[in-house]
């Protein structure tokens, strides 16, 4: 049903929940009978490779975000390696930040959107829920010339089964042990491990920026910088959403902007925006830094959740 507050309706989505099943049933049980060290460092390899130039360089600070120019050969590599990590094609990820990004920034969210009812509701909104808007006109749209291109519109059809032919080429090579650990190993860390990141980026760590009169607020989350391949400095990606930088200096360690500056040493990229390049963000303003102990203590605190997840 429709939240009475004018959001959209959230719904159990059962294919999620099977696909999602199948997935980490085949990670145990391959990784189980077919683990060798080769096929750990291929699945490590592809993760780094599709999770850090295709999901944070080429979808999230290029394709959606803009923070370099690239030419439309290495924007295809880029958006076919984003859509290897299997969190979803080009358009259906930049439809989803829009929203969530819209949402957050309002003075109240919907749960979908939210993080108060804790880790495991928002694992489960993100990996088991769909949300259906009233009206989707509310959202900013996907840059015409991105929705608009036959490449994405077929990575966004071809979705999990482009992970067919990898895992072909990966039989091929190594045999079941780089199919085990290379695919489904790889998914269900990417997947699981994606959404931990996200909800831990806004709940816990220092905030030096503060949309003011936004629901959420992002956090930097420096011990999760490496892993999250620099996105985990998110407070500062909310002030500067445009930058390809997000960790400033070299004591926030940001490997999504180090691989944008490798490309741009070779000529690939150009036009790099930075925090240094860009003002704040319209209604972020600068607060005193504070520890991440002390930045949970004061934590603002939100109203309880009055709905509950539709079913």
């Amino acid at each position: 049903m429709d939240d009475a507050r004018g959001w959209g309706e959230t719904r159990l989505n059962r294919s999620k929940v099977l696909r999602w099943a199948l997935l980490h049933a085949a990670a145990l049980v391959g990784g189980a009978l077919f683990f060798s060290w080769s096929a750990v460092a291929v699945a490590a390899a592809l993760l780094g490779v599709t999770m850090c130039l295709g999901v944070s360089v080429g979808i999230h600070r290029g394709l959606i975000h803009r923070a370099f120019q690239t030419s439309r050969p290495v924007e295809a590599v880029l958006a076919v390696l984003g859509t290897l990590a299997g969190l979803g094609g080009v358009l259906g990820m930049s439809r989803m930040h829009h929203m969530r990004d819209y949402h957050q920034n309002q003075p109240d969210c919907p749960p979908y959107f939210g993080y108060r009812g804790g880790f495991l509701e928002t694992m489960a909104y993100a990996l088991f829920f769909d949300y259906r808007a009233p009206d989707a006109s509310i959202y900013p749209p996907v840059e015409p010339r991105v929705a608009a291109r036959p490449l994405f519109q077929h990575l966004e059809r071809a979705g999990l089964w482009l992970q067919v032919p990898l895992a072909l080429a990966l039989y091929a090579v190594g045999g079941p042990a780089f199919v085990a650990w290379g695919i489904f190993i790889r998914l269900a860390l990417t997947q699981d491990g994606f959404w931990a990141i996200h909800y831990v980026s806004h709940v816990a760590g220092e905030q030096p920026y503060e949309l003011v009169g936004a629901a959420e607020q992002g956090r930097n989350a420096g011990w999760l910088a490496l892993l999250s391949m620099g996105e985990a400095w998110h407070n500062t990606h909310h002030a500067y959403p445009a930058s390809a930088q997000m960790g400033v200096g070299w004591r926030q360690p940001d490997p999504g902007f180090w691989a944008v500056r490798a490309l741009e040493a070779l000529g690939l990229v150009w036009g790099v925006r930075t925090v240094a390049d860009l003002p704040l963000r319209e209604g972020a303003r600068r607060v005193h830094a504070r520890s991440p102990r002390h930045a949970r203590r004061t934590r603002v605190q939100r109203p309880a959740q009055l709905v509950a997840p539709t079913r």
